[in-house]
């Protein structure tokens, strides 16, 4: 299996606390890049944190629901700013729209509360603690109690990851109930990405069978993405179809756009699991 994966995953938390703490100044100017940049970072290291959890250092209970509120925030903004992104190119597509002015001005304030949210947390001293917090219980400890020499046990906890995957996996392919199945692949989103974050953490451990689990798992979570993506499109432009000013035909053509998204999302997601599937940890990358 190579060397242990001690150094490597304080190597993979560091660097991550040190690229979030790094792109708030960026943040703070309402740099849509920074908040992608921020928020991959953590949730690569809440990956890490959920699955090694007994392995590493546990974050205490304050520090752990600051990194999360500072999660959910980065969220709302980068999800905003996706969104308003999206119906924009759709927007793009047609020069024939009844009520242009009034979907333009509700992209504009998604792109503008994004923002807002955006300023209020890169300037925001909360954010800055949340990440002297997150270090000083992460890597700030003493020796002896840094991190256990990992063993096969590695590839186990991946694999109940892995597994996790599977059952998410099964609940969208066992309903016809579309909020069920919408809610399963959300689910399997969030999993392949847990999973994908937790073995490149560790990739150097397991030599190139890494790259076994992690690029399928790639292909997966961007599939995945863009069917949430149409759903959550779908959902705000059926709330839009009620605001003052906004054309019902311009509602139903962007819905069916976002429609005719999400099934293709699933018919290459089907094709990809198919084609492609995530393999086993226990079985990629014991040898």
């Amino acid at each position: 299996m190579g060397h242990t994966g001690h150094a490597p995953l304080a190597a993979y938390i560091a660097f991550q606390l040190t690229e979030l703490e790094g792109q708030l100044p960026l943040i703070a100017t309402a740099d849509p890049e920074a908040v992608h940049n921020a928020r991959l970072a953590l949730r690569r290291l809440r990956s890490v944190l959920s699955c090694y959890r007994g392995m590493i250092p546990r974050l205490p209970r304050q520090a752990r629901e600051e990194v999360d509120w500072l999660a959910t925030s980065l969220g709302e903004s980068r999800d905003a700013y996706v969104l308003a992104q999206r119906i924009r190119l759709s927007l793009d597509t047609n020069d024939s729209w009844k009520s242009p002015e009034a979907v333009h001005a509700a992209v504009e304030e998604l792109e503008a509360s994004s923002a807002r949210l955006a300023a209020a947390l890169g300037g925001h001293k909360r954010s800055k603690r949340t990440v002297r917090a997150a270090r000083a219980a992460l890597l700030e400890v003493p020796a002896g109690t840094k991190y256990q020499p990992p063993t096969a046990d590695l590839a186990e906890r991946l694999q109940a990851r892995w597994e996790r995957l599977q059952h998410s996996l099964g609940e969208q392919a066992g309903t016809s109930d579309p909020e069920v199945r919408n809610a399963a692949f959300h689910q399997a989103r969030k999993d392949v990405k847990c999973l994908r974050y937790s073995v490149e953490a560790i990739a150097d451990a397991f030599s190139h069978h890494a790259f076994g689990v992690i690029q399928p798992a790639i292909g997966l979570q961007r599939v995945l993405g863009e069917q949430h993506d149409a759903v959550v499109a779908t959902e705000w432009i059926r709330e839009l179809a009620d605001n003052p000013g906004i054309d019902s035909d311009d509602a139903r053509i962007l819905e069916s756009m976002e429609v005719r998204r999400r099934l293709n999302a699933e018919e290459e997601f089907r094709m990809a699991i198919a084609e492609y599937p995530v393999p086993a940890p226990r079985r990629a990358l014991i040898f």
